[in-house]
């Protein structure tokens, strides 16, 4: 496979693509959000350059039916007769990305954490832990299913997600949104319309910071985890509590008591970077716990980390810092970011080692 050329098209929100054959490696610019027209159009305008010179044999896109690369990517399909389509989940290829960069060729322990993927069961993904070899994954855990009211609207209105945690007991912790909107947002949940299911960590960080009253309505990416970050206290030792059940050899992490100690904690009048740092913590200890957990498992002590979730540095710096005291080899992106700019990358290592 590492002879053909495999275009891999990226992913949607933070868009660069790849062009290679052998040792010949050609990026394409920091596009972004595909959602933009301008955007969209200028990926088919780069895309349609660089293929003029490298025809490609693999074309691979993200898993996702809707996402515009996709779109793209098909349609290029049936442009350029010989070329084959292969899907890559979002999250296999975030791991594999990091695989590619530290010349890995072994199984690992994959851990990714970040705000949209789709899976291959049809729901939404981003809480994962998957066992990741060459061109293959296998989905060893995951942060239990949330429902989305409203989709997509989440991301802007993270405020929605206390409501799907918490349910009516929520809403009073929700500041500057209007009733007749939290009541609305209820009926959806109750009667499950529109609400599809997520396992995203980075929703999880959206959430806390919206139950905290710092960031109810974001005006821009990833507002309420950021700010969530600056109230943590390397000091502060405690955390909340969590609970996991196995299901067909795979741990589902339930963080439903996490929420309702911070609802308790909150009540109390506890300070804001405690609430904070304690949440920090659980999720620190939830990666801990379940790698060492699927490692005796598994029989492998490599541990990769990738996801938007990761540029949290409270976040990725006690986990690395805790594996490593465990005698965990731990690998993440140092030449790429963790977030979806690694994509591709990832796309192209798994299109290099599966047979399409």
């Amino acid at each position: 496979m590492r002879n053909k050329t495999i275009l891999a098209l990226g992913s949607d929100i933070k868009n660069r693509f790849l062009v290679a054959k052998g040792k010949t490696f050609c990026f394409g610019p920091d596009i972004g959000d595909l959602a933009d027209p301008k955007n969209y159009a200028r990926l088919k305008k780069e895309v349609r350059k660089v293929i003029k010179k490298f025809k490609p044999d693999i074309i691979a896109h993200d898993l996702h039916p809707a996402y515009f690369s996709t779109r793209f990517a098909r349609e290029l399909a049936l442009r350029l007769p010989g070329a084959r389509l292969l899907g890559v989940q979002h999250h296999h290829a975030h791991i594999a990305s990091v695989l590619f960069e530290k010349r890995l060729n072994k199984p690992v322990i994959g851990v990714s954490f970040d705000g949209t993927g789709f899976g291959s069961d049809g729901n939404i993904w981003g809480g994962e832990f998957l066992l990741v070899y060459k061109g293959t994954f296998k989905r060893i855990g995951y942060l239990k299913y949330q429902k989305m009211p409203g989709g997509d609207k989440v991301v802007f209105e993270p405020w929605r997600m206390i409501l799907a945690i918490l349910g009516e007991e929520g809403k009073g912790f929700i500041k500057g949104v209007q009733k007749n909107d939290k009541d609305l947002v209820l009926k959806m949940i109750k009667k499950n319309i529109n609400c599809p299911e997520s396992s995203s960590a980075g929703r999880l960080f959206d959430a806390t910071a919206a139950l905290l009253g710092i960031c109810t309505k974001p005006s821009f990416e990833a507002e309420g985890p950021i700010n969530l970050e600056k109230l943590c206290k390397k000091s502060i030792k405690q955390r909340y509590g969590y609970a996991v059940r196995e299901e067909k050899g795979c741990s589902i992490i339930d963080t439903s008591s996490l929420f309702r100690d911070m609802v308790k904690d909150i009540k109390k009048g506890t300070p804001l970077n405690s609430i904070s740092t304690k949440f920090h913590n659980s999720m620190v200890d939830i990666i801990i716990d379940t790698v060492k957990k699927s490692s005796q498992k598994l029989k492998t002590d490599d541990i990769v980390l990738s996801g938007g979730v990761f540029g949290n540095n409270f976040l990725k710096s006690e986990v690395i810092k805790k594996l490593s005291l465990a005698n965990f080899n731990v690998f993440t992106n140092s030449a790429t970011p963790v977030n979806d700019f690694n994509i591709a990358i990832g796309q192209y290592c798994v299109s290099c080692n599966i047979d399409v």
